[in-house]
């Protein structure tokens, strides 16, 4: 049970690395690669591998989570059709809610969004200082955001699982 305890930290601390590239790489190309999403499926299946192991049910483990990801994804998939968030955001965003689970998603998305404000606010502060006419100035690198409300759950996991 304990080998099981450590793989499931693990993918949390995988998933926080893997999240800190993406914004990185959505800072500076405002783009995610679409192996990032893919890497963190893998994570929820190595999670949910995990939680099984250690007693948790199947419909807990993996349907649920399941479910989660893809209403985040259908939901961003309408952002994405009305031009309001990009396509690699909706991918990262969904695979985060994979695994952040049902009962934590909501405050995920949540947390997300207000980080997303402080995100766009700033970049309206630096556009307006700096005149920049990049094409890319005016694209809010949504990465940062959904980096932050993923750690958030990457932490929140962390200590639940160790505790």
């Amino acid at each position: 049970m304990q080998a099981a305890t450590l793989v499931e930290t693990g993918a949390y601390i995988a998933l926080a690395g893997i999240l800190v590239s993406a914004a990185i790489s959505d800072l500076r190309d405002r783009r995610i690669a679409n192996r990032l999403p893919l890497m963190i499926a893998a994570l929820f299946v190595v999670a949910a591998t995990a939680r099984i192991v250690t007693g948790d049910a199947v419909t807990a483990a993996l349907l649920w989570p399941l479910v989660t990801g893809l209403t985040v994804f259908l939901i961003g998939l309408a952002a994405f059709a009305t031009g309001t968030m990009g396509g690699g955001d909706v991918k990262l965003l969904a695979a985060t809610a994979l695994m952040a689970g049902p009962a934590l998603a909501v405050p995920m998305v949540l947390y997300t969004a207000i980080a997303g404000g402080f995100v766009a606010l700033t970049l309206l502060v630096w556009q307006r200082t700096s005149k920049s006419t990049s094409p890319n100035a005016f694209k809010v690198p949504y990465g940062v955001a959904i980096m932050a409300g993923g750690l958030w759950v990457c932490v929140h996991k962390v200590s639940a699982v160790s505790a």
